[in-house]
């Protein structure tokens, strides 16, 4: 049987690791098995992340370690015409981002790559945490 979760924490020093994937990550309510083999029933307010701490209703501490993935590396561009040709094209895509400080992370798709390809933006694929936020159409 499940242990509910409903609440999260900001901090703890003991607790078990649940891995997750990002899709699972963008929903309220999901299950998942935590290393120590406990089974999570997760019932929250909000969507979590990478990081954050779940508490169980029997007080049980749980951090969330975002499962890796494939993705696709585009270095944040060196000159001012490759930084306006990597903005415009991805502007235009409506694709989930995370910009880090040396680079921009996007979902692994070979369309996207065969794209960059034919219009000379540089990139590399990588295996590694993609930290997106749920896309949006509100600006």
């Amino acid at each position: 049987m499940a242990v509910l979760v409903r609440e999260t924490i900001d901090d703890a020093t003991t607790y078990s690791v649940v891995n997750v994937d990002r899709h699972t990550l963008y929903k309220r309510r999901w299950r998942a098995k935590a290393e120590d083999g406990e089974e999570l029933a997760v019932d929250l307010d909000e969507p979590v992340s990478d990081r954050s701490f779940l508490k169980t209703v029997d007080g049980d501490i749980y951090q969330i370690a975002q499962i890796t993935e494939d993705v696709l590396v585009i270095s944040l561009p060196k000159t001012t015409e490759m930084a306006a040709k990597v903005g415009w094209y991805l502007g235009n895509q409506h694709l989930p981002v995370e910009i880090r400080s040396d680079a921009i992370i996007l979902e692994k798709l070979d369309t996207l790559a065969a794209s960059l390809d034919r219009i000379g933006i540089p990139y590399k694929f990588k295996h590694d945490v993609f930290r997106c936020k749920i896309h949006s159409h509100q600006h």
